[in-house]
């Protein structure tokens, strides 16, 4: 694993202060050792406060400057202080030699001719005639320069002796540093020959029983786990996942209590998973519940909030870049697994013993003979159409289950219908976001043959999709 900066040991430690996530599983998250992480920890409670003293960042910023001058300003840097250490060092050696000079060679240099005798004294006073004459030629030369320099100083422009002296070198500014994007991370997930950008993504599956009844319904279930499974093991070991299962109003159950990191192991677990789910309703409804129940996640929805909101509402809390919602015929489920409880905050009261008692008696007369004729003739001129008997009144129970209308969603139909635009609004309401960070969410809808989702529910999902710059598509084409 490649070095980690000081910002990144800093948000790894403060991430797990804010979330309260336990040590083993942040470690866990980011592939970093217990005792690495313990001494970041320590040193941040320790050393923390350091930061709110006066000296601390003017001392830092002056290392930083230094540390960030280019490589010219430290060569320049580096020649001035070995011209500065070679001065000291000549000025060192000849005070050395003069104080070891002889006494014999002092008193040559000292020595006075002397100036009895003829010779000598006419001897000097050539001397002094001659040094005469010198410092008369050169104050000779120096009044020509003087006056040169006096009339090209009329005829041109005064010198600018500012131009004329070297400028000091200039320290490069301060410039903010890139965030750091190391090349081995993964920011790309593959879903039905699609790539999606992003590194941290949720999974949500509908594994209501709704999924595995109605014509065309097991093989679009299946092809809907394979085109799943095949992007939870195309996934980067670099990057993070979690799948959640969620049906009915107000149910969810996930992978990992946190957001897991794509290993081998964890996409085993999601795959063995998702293949349990088989295609038969005792299956399905048996093993869709294994892993972390709603009752122990972090996240709790309001009420009212139910279907396909409840599910994405568990899903932002994990905080990904990326949410895939495989969606089926949800608005089918069975009342009879539904509590009262689910119902608050919708605006309906339903009474679940009155629809399970009445179910048998009463269907019947909920549905008008004419409608049940009409269904009939519909059904009987389809072109795929096989008599089972010559009895029509056996052709019409199969008439209302190809129109997805069913003895036990009859009265629910007709008494309490759910208003899921009141259900999408108490989503939002709920949200703990800012509407900005909301990730990007594509919705994938499989109906069986002859199924619509209701108008209120998918005009606000697909509203949901268009803001969150995701998608909705309705019965994709899976492989």
């Amino acid at each position: 694993m490649a070095e980690l900066s000081g910002e990144q040991k800093l948000r790894i430690v403060l991430e797990s202060i804010i979330r309260n996530v336990p040590k083993e599983e942040q470690c866990k998250k980011y592939g970093v050792a217990e005792k690495d992480f313990q001494d970041w920890h320590d040193h941040l409670i320790k050393n923390g406060g350091r930061i709110f003293e006066p000296e601390f960042g003017q001392k830092r910023e002056r290392v930083r400057k230094i540390r960030k001058a280019g490589p010219l300003t430290k060569a320049v840097l580096a020649i001035s202080l070995l011209v500065n250490l070679s001065g000291l060092i000549v000025w060192g050696v000849m005070r050395y030699l003069e104080e070891t000079r002889s006494p014999v060679a002092m008193a040559k240099e000292e020595q006075i001719p002397e100036i009895d005798s003829p010779l000598n004294q006419s001897a000097l006073e050539d001397s002094k005639v001659s040094q005469e004459e010198t410092e008369s030629s050169d104050a000779a030369v120096g009044d020509e320069l003087l006056e040169s320099a006096s009339i090209v100083a009329s005829k041109d422009d005064p010198l600018d002796l500012e131009n004329l002296l070297a400028s000091p070198l200039e320290l490069p500014a301060a410039e903010m540093l890139p965030p750091v994007q190391p090349s081995d991370l993964a920011s790309e997930v593959m879903f039905l020959d699609e790539v999606y950008e992003g590194r941290h993504v949720v999974f949500l599956l509908d594994a209501g029983l709704y999924m595995v009844d109605g014509d065309g319904a097991i093989p679009k279930f299946e092809k809907m786990k394979d085109a799943l499974l095949s992007s939870i093991v195309n996934l980067s070991p670099n990057s993070y996942f979690n799948l959640l299962l969620y049906w009915n109003l107000r149910e969810v159950s996930s992978l990992g209590k946190t957001i897991l990191r794509a290993s081998q192991e964890n996409k085993k677990y999601a795959i063995d998973w998702i293949a349990g789910l088989g295609s038969e309703s005792e299956t399905l409804k048996e093993n869709r519940n294994q892993y972390y129940p709603k009752e122990l996640l972090y996240a709790k929805p309001l009420p009212g909030v139910v279907g396909p909101w409840y599910g994405l509402t568990t899903a932002i809390s994990f905080d990904p870049d990326l949410v895939f919602v495989l969606s089926g015929n949800l608005p089918a489920f069975s009342p009879k697994e539904v509590p009262r409880s689910h119902y608050q905050a919708l605006g309906i009261n339903p009474s679940l013993r009155e629809i399970a008692s009445s179910a048998q008696n009463e269907t019947k007369s909920t549905i008008t003979p004419l409608f049940r004729e009409t269904a009939t003739k519909w059904y009987v001129s389809l072109p795929t159409y096989k008599a089972p008997s010559n009895d029509f009144q056996d052709v019409e129970p199969l008439a209302l289950k190809r129109l997805g209308i069913s003895e036990e969603q009859e009265m629910i139909l007709s008494s309490s219908q759910i208003p899921w635009e009141r259900a999408f609004d108490n989503f939002l309401t709920g949200l703990e976001v800012s509407f900005d960070k909301i990730p990007k969410t594509h919705f994938f809808l499989s109906l069986p043959d002859h199924s619509v989702w209701p108008t209120g529910l998918t005009n606000t999902v697909r509203e949901f999709a268009e803001s969150s710059k995701g998608s909705f598509v309705v019965n994709p084409n899976f492989p």
